[in-house]
């Protein structure tokens, strides 16, 4: 086994780990947790058997198995960033929101 595979197998499980406390400790919804553990048990099983990116890779009519890897990460960045912009267009208009409560209550006093 690589050094690279034993990195990324540690770095999973200390993810693992980490996402189960959040969990735990009511930090984190179930349904992510869930999210979270498989993608980090995914990384697991790839680092322990790489080969089945390959599998992957034929099943979609792409010639190598970290072209896979490579794109499946692109578009889960690519979905995470448009919902943390989602979220963070919704706190904006919540905190719009109370700063015009917030002044409208002044301006009555």
């Amino acid at each position: 086994m690589e050094s690279i595979q034993i990195f990324g197998i540690i770095v999973a499980a200390f993810m693992i780990f980490r996402a189960t406390y959040q969990c735990w400790k009511r930090k984190m919804k179930r349904s992510v947790f869930i999210i979270w553990s498989s993608i980090w048990f995914v990384v697991i099983v790839v680092a322990v058997l790489p080969g089945t990116t390959t599998i992957v890779a034929k099943l979609f009519g792409i010639g190598r198995g970290i072209d896979v890897v490579v794109y499946l990460s692109i578009m889960v960045m690519y979905f995470l960033g448009f919902k943390l912009y989602n979220r963070v267009e919704e706190t904006r208009k919540e905190i719009t929101k109370l700063v015009r409560e917030i002044a409208y209550m002044e301006k009555k006093k």
